[in-house]
């Protein structure tokens, strides 16, 4: 496997919510440190009679020209505010391929008590419709990450994923877990041994913590012993089987997600 090209240009999704202020700040300090050009996007909703969404088209760029100049705070950041009328998932999709971006950011979703039972959420939408990573924001972008945890499911994707942290925390302390059936270590060591055979993984990557259990509760096996603010997984299982493509732990984590998480693609 080729390791990935470095991030040089990241897109961040806004709504103009509180949940969209951490996701902004924290893609601009992203964009920083790896000298990348940010281009930010809000979505007019095209349901909306023209002249109203005119309006709101042109208040929501004010609102996030003044968010972002908050959050750049003087520093060296070439940034694009981007306002169109249109489909939110078509649009950002759109906006991700032209201007060639090797990330997208976005906050938390707006949570539905009763339709996020039943139906996926626009989060989740737009995580299976993006061909590149998706840093999801949980929490304030106070300092770099620090700490990482990256779930291993043995998959090109989840290898993929690995080469991100470098350019998304590349300072941070970083551990690795891998959830196998009950009474079969050996055989995940061995499953886990050809897998990284098979796949130019980074070198300074740490040998794995073994959890009997599925992959949620390891998840939460490991994070209830170590505190870490950054969660990487691959945003679909092994066979792409599942969910809309996204794995049942994917879609479980973007609803309720820990921390931040990474969703590699």
């Amino acid at each position: 496997m080729e390791e990935n090209e470095p991030v040089k240009n990241i897109v961040v999704a806004s709504d103009l919510s509180e949940r969209s202020g951490p996701a902004v700040r924290r893609a601009v300090d992203l964009a920083r440190s790896n000298a990348a050009k940010l281009t930010v996007v809000h979505v007019v909703d095209a349901a909306m009679p023209e002249r109203m969404a005119e309006q709101v088209q042109q208040e929501a760029r004010t609102l996030l020209t003044r968010e972002v100049t908050a959050a750049v705070d003087g520093h060296t950041v070439a940034y694009d505010i981007v306002v169109p009328i249109g489909d939110a998932i078509a649009e950002i999709n759109d906006l991700l391929r032209s201007v060639e971006a090797e990330l997208l950011v976005v906050g938390l979703h707006r949570r539905r008590i009763f339709l996020d039972h039943i139906k996926e959420t626009t989060m989740e939408h737009l995580v299976r419709a993006s061909h590149v990573p998706v840093l999801l924001v949980a929490r304030e972008a106070e300092a770099s990450y620090a700490r990482v945890l990256a779930g291993v499911d043995l998959s090109a994707v989840c290898a993929a994923g690995l080469h991100r942290i470098n350019e998304i925390a590349p300072k941070a302390e970083v551990a690795v877990f891998h959830a196998h059936e009950v009474s079969f270590r050996k055989e995940a060591e061995r499953d886990y041994a050809t897998w990284q055979a098979m796949h130019a993984l980074p070198d300074d990557l740490p040998e794995p913590i073994y959890v009997e259990a599925r992959p949620g509760e390891a998840l939460q096996d490991v994070m209830a012993k170590e505190d870490y603010d950054l969660v990487v997984i691959g945003a679909h299982t092994r066979s792409n089987a599942g969910r809309y493509i996204l794995g049942g732990f994917s879609s479980a984590l973007i609803r309720n997600p820990p921390c931040d998480l990474l969703l590699a693609r």
